[in-house]
């Protein structure tokens, strides 16, 4: 079951929010198991990116503008050594989920409990939305 999950740029200049396609073993399953597929993509995805990364290339006059206006030229290596971890990514994540600090959509409705219970070829998109906590005092 492949379904569009909404990742917001990193670009100030374009405000823009991209659809990225994940494929989920299963069409019925919980919050918690949504949660530990999508981990278990983006962690698949970083560890090839790794593998992949000494590898360098030109970049393109493009993405040398579309990173000037994100503040960071570079060629996207991986300079670290381990691997991510996939069952502390997990961890952390349901974690981050349970104390509030993110937010999961699917389509305009948000998912409130673990233990929930989803039908994903009723979904349309789903989006990951990382909450921050504003502390301090106004100037």
């Amino acid at each position: 079951m492949e379904l569009n999950v909404n990742v917001k740029s990193v670009s100030g200049k374009k405000n823009r929010i991209t659809a990225i396609p994940v494929t989920y073993s299963r069409e019925d399953m919980t919050v918690r198991e949504l949660i530990e597929e999508t981990v278990r993509y983006c962690v698949n995805c970083y560890n090839k990116k790794k593998e992949n990364s000494e590898l360098l290339r030109a970049l393109l006059p493009q993405e040398i503008e579309d990173k000037a206006a994100q503040g960071k030229i570079s060629f996207e290596v991986i300079y670290g050594e381990k691997d991510a971890d996939l069952k502390k990514a997990t961890d952390d994540a349901v974690e981050a989920f349970s104390d509030g600090a993110v937010a999961i959509f699917a389509d305009e409705n948000r998912l409130e409990n673990l233990d929930e219970e989803l039908k994903l070829n009723e979904i349309q998109s789903l989006t990951f939305i990382k909450l921050v906590m504003l502390a301090g005092r106004m100037w």
